[in-house]
């Protein structure tokens, strides 16, 4: 056994852990919400960054695996059509409750009448939940998940009203290879997965891409794949 393949098998073990720690944790803060509080008690705070943090890794091994499969060929890359309604309600779904606990609006806009696309729902459902959660994590007061059509392609967009992201994450993009950046203790795994699952979409000569930056939405940051 390489060890890629064992990291894998590890990862692979570890998330399943992980995701049991996180379902035991989302019961604990619907029993606390059960209780009505006016004002999230102390338990409620930091119940949901335990969950917070939990998920993060959760979805870090995720991408781990999911990069590990595409690099190895073993990936069943499979692009199905999806009704964009449907998709959205689905990853809003997964952050909900912890928007709710930290008192955030959960926003979600939409163009009438948009058709259903074609992409690898799994690999685009992990991107998005990623980026809305780390939204969620910064956002002053509100988030919000946006579909809309341009240039002949799918824009979904992740936006708050946070800070932003720092000068030097705009500055380094979505590098294929990157250390750990000594500043943050950032591996860049999220930003290279999201990279890499866009790139897998394809039609004609155009491919899928990302991009980040401030205030195009919001007054925070912004997060956008592309799919054509």
């Amino acid at each position: 056994m390489n060890i890629s393949t064992f990291v894998a098998a590890a990862a692979h073990d570890m998330k399943n852990s992980v995701s049991v720690i996180a379902a035991y944790l989302e019961d604990v803060l619907a029993q606390l919400a059960q209780a009505d509080l006016a004002q999230p008690s102390q338990a409620a705070a930091s119940t949901y960054q335990a969950l917070y943090e939990t998920q993060r890794v959760n979805g870090n091994l995720v991408q781990l695996m999911a990069i590990f499969k595409l690099q190895e060929g073993m990936y069943p890359f499979q692009p199905t059509e999806v009704l964009l309604d449907e998709f959205a309600d689905e990853v809003l779904d997964r952050v909900r409750q912890l928007a709710r606990l930290k008192g955030l609006k959960l926003l979600c806009a939409a163009e009438d009448g948009m058709p259903a696309w074609f992409f690898d729902r799994d690999l685009v459902n992990s991107v998005v939940v990623q980026s809305l959660f780390n939204s969620v994590r910064y956002a002053s007061t509100k988030v919000q998940l946006s579909l809309r059509i341009r240039d002949g392609c799918l824009e979904i967009e992740v936006a708050d009203d946070g800070p932003g992201f720092p000068d030097f994450m705009l500055e380094q993009g979505f590098p294929s290879r990157q250390g750990i950046d000594v500043r943050t203790g950032s591996t860049g795994l999220g930003l290279f997965f999201s990279r890499m699952a866009a790139g897998l979409h394809q039609r004609g000569e155009a491919s899928g891409s990302t991009r980040l930056s401030n205030g195009a939405t919001l007054a925070g940051g912004s997060f956008v794949i592309v799919l054509p």
